[in-house]
């Protein structure tokens, strides 16, 4: 017997052989299926977190990994931890399927989209076919015109703005893609940063907003539009400093393109020592992190432009959200070069699988986090003393900021109707809340296991609330409700969140930080759990039903809309105050005064 599992797109040709292996009775293992178990995913996932935080500081020839990828005082190793471990933990599980398959089939055949594959020792009856398409990427030269353009209109407004820089003491980044927000005055919808939204709103004129468009790709099926964000800015250029014509800098710096020069070769000559002194899945790793190379060169290059302006400019604190994202890592570790003071916001839930969070006792003396953290509750500070090894000092409690629109939220009546396309006032709302998962077999059980059970229950309507990174991705759930046979849903990515969660009736989630929020409007939760992990301790807090699966789901939805199940007032508010410290409309005044304090 022959078995064949599925980790990309086929050609044609394929495509062609595949199905005449099928039509000889081989069977086929889709993504979804993988042929291992959730218990040996969850397994899998511990054992690679486990590994790649003591890799960090393990001593090679007198001195820890860490320092082997540094340049001035930071280190490229956290730069790419976050996609190291997921790339590294998806080749685990396609090994660890392979290998199990190997046992119970004659012959198995995988097509993987991870060249690395090729690196790990099979079972001899396994053959793997690797997608060409991975060692061939064209420029997309009409997407880098576009986009000199855009860089060219920012350059032009920061010229003829210098006076900005002068005054403000204290740097908000905003780096991220506008979406739907709230108008905390008359509740109108909007487009702007729907995390910080309201603090950039209430900074006074000691705060400088720098302003950057998330840096696209330039190879083949890039996407850049030339719409007013990219071109001005993403709000009233009143308190906005246009941030890519920084990086301006290094392109018209000969000294600064021999110093990057100079760092990228000392790097990927330590990584080529250290491949050579690794085996296993170490080995793996530091072949995942020289397969880096072009994204550890633009952040070089970020770090050194941002350097530079930093050296000819003088603030006290910069803040962000998604502080540990290289791309914003970048920018504040050239802060700290300058005696700026970093602060990170915590922008979504925190558990002991988030690379980007956890970090061991040593990372703590390496300046592996920002030198302050603004965070929701006292959980969260916490979590990051335990897990993350942050210092208690580190930190503030702040609230979370995009609360500040509940108290208005709640004082108004929203009906259904006029909100939801195709839902009528006495539909009972559902709202499912998607996330990416890194996953591609969960994340597309998730979907099925939610549809199918609002399909089996009458006078219901699903939403899909697609998360940021998902507004390309209509077209997959609309498949998957086809597949599945619904047809009463919406799949949205347009309406604030808040707003459907203030009209829902009951809200769907794995592990998204919109179960946090769904809590503080004292609505019932039900996460969708397979792997029983109860990452963000919603079921064990009290607030929260959990699922494990289609039966359970359909069952836990009917308790709730027959009244069966119901809400538990002191739970909520006992989670809220933990979580959240209070839904009072004052986080952003509370984030704005910890940093002028600082």
């Amino acid at each position: 017997m022959k078995a064949i599992i599925i980790n990309r797109k086929l050609s044609p040709e394929e495509k062609s052989s595949l199905d005449r292996m099928v039509s000889d009775g081989a069977r086929v293992f889709e993504t979804a299926q993988y042929g291992i178990t959730e218990e040996e995913k969850k397994k899998i996932n511990y054992e690679v977190m486990d590994m790649v935080l003591a890799f960090g500081d393990k001593e090679f020839e007198g001195k820890p990994l860490v320092d082997w990828l540094k340049f001035d005082e930071s280190s490229l190793w956290y730069y790419h931890k976050f996609r190291a471990y997921f790339r590294l933990r998806n080749l685990k599980y396609e090994i660890a399927a392979l290998t199990k398959l190997a046992k119970e089939y004659d012959e198995v055949y995988c097509y993987s989209a991870d060249p690395l594959i090729s690196d790990v020792q099979l079972p001899e009856n396994v053959q793997v076919a690797i997608s060409k398409s991975n060692s061939s990427k064209k420029w997309n030269y009409f997407s880098l015109l576009k986009y000199f353009m855009i860089l060219k209109s920012r350059w032009m407004i920061n010229i003829f703005s210098p006076g900005k820089l002068k005054k403000p003491e204290h740097i908000i980044m905003d780096v991220s893609k506008r979406q739907v927000f709230l108008d905390i005055e008359n509740l109108k919808e909007n487009q702007g940063n729907y995390v910080i939204g309201y603090m950039l709103e209430k900074a006074g004129k000691d705060f400088l907003i720098i302003d950057e468009a998330v840096q696209p790709k330039m190879t083949d099926g890039a996407k850049i539009r030339l719409d007013r964000d990219g071109l001005f800015g993403k709000g009233s250029l009143k308190r906005r400093y246009l941030g890519e014509p920084i990086l301006l800098n290094y392109f018209l710096s000969g000294k600064l393109k021999k110093r990057k020069k100079q760092l990228l070769s000392k790097i990927q000559k330590n990584l080529g020592e250290l491949h050579g002194m690794c085996s296993g899945d170490e080995k793996l790793l530091i072949s995942i992190y020289l397969s880096f190379k072009g994204a550890s060169n633009f952040y070089l290059i970020k770090y050194l432009s941002y350097k530079r302006f930093f050296g000819r400019n003088h603030f006290k604190t910069i803040a962000t959200v998604d502080e540990n994202s290289p791309a914003l890592r970048s920018i504040l570790d050239a802060a700290r070069t300058a005696g700026i003071k970093t602060i990170g916001m915590q922008h979504g839930n925190l558990h002991d699988l988030h690379p980007a969070y956890i970090y061991t006792r040593a990372d703590a003396g390496r300046n592996a986090f920002p030198g302050h953290n603004l965070v929701w509750g006292e959980f969260w500070k916490a979590f990051l003393m335990k897990k993350g090894n942050y210092p208690a000092d580190s930190m503030s409690i702040s609230g979370q900021i995009r609360t500040d629109i509940i108290p208005k939220l709640k004082a108004e009546s929203i009906e259904k109707a006029g909100l939801i396309p195709g839902a009528g006032n006495s539909d009972r709302l559902i709202v499912f809340a998607s996330q990416p998962q890194r996953d591609a077999g969960l994340r597309e059980r998730a979907a099925l296991d939610v549809m199918q059970a609002v399909k089996a229950l009458p006078e219901t309507f699903l939403v899909i609330k697609l998360h940021p990174n998902e507004r390309n991705d209509i077209d997959y759930y609309q498949k998957l409700a086809e597949r599945s046979g619904l047809d009463k849903l919406l799949i949205t990515l347009e309406i604030d969140l808040y707003l459907l969660i203030s009209v829902c009736d009951i809200l769907i989630t794995c592990f998204s930080t919109v179960g946090t929020e769904t809590i503080y409007f004292h609505k019932p939760l039900i996460i969708l759990d397979h792997l029983k992990q109860d990452i963000q301790n919603y079921h064990k807090e009290g607030v929260a039903l959990q699922a494990t699966n289609m039966e359970e789901l359909k069952d836990h939805l009917e308790s709730i809309l027959n009244g069966v199940s119901q809400v538990d007032p002191k739970a909520y508010n006992k989670f809220i105050t933990k979580y959240a410290f209070a839904i009072d409309g004052k986080a952003a005044e509370r984030a704005l005064e910890v940093i002028r304090k600082l």
